[in-house]
């Protein structure tokens, strides 16, 4: 007998290539997304982005709600994914 999760095999390689997506990705609109990726390319060259502020920022200029930890889990995340292919 076969067990069989529901994800189809695009997702799969999706993930594959990309790593899992994050909860919080789907709430970022394509409005932020500039600003967004902006971070994300900074946390991955290891510059230090503060995780508050960006958060701060999200809610001020965009009215997406992100907390602060769900945004330094995502950092740091980003910042081991990028150290392991060093």
């Amino acid at each position: 007998m076969s067990i069989m999760k529901s994800m189809n095999i695009d997702d799969m390689l999706y993930e594959a290539e990309n790593g899992k997506r994050s909860p919080i990705l789907d709430r970022i609109t394509e409005e932020a997304e500039p600003f967004w990726h902006g971070c994300e390319e900074r946390v991955k060259s290891g510059r230090n982005i503060k995780p508050y502020v960006v958060s701060r920022l999200l809610k001020e200029q965009y009215g997406i709600k992100i907390s602060e930890s769900a945004v330094r889990n995502h950092f740091e995340n980003l910042a081991n994914l990028g150290s392991q292919y060093e």
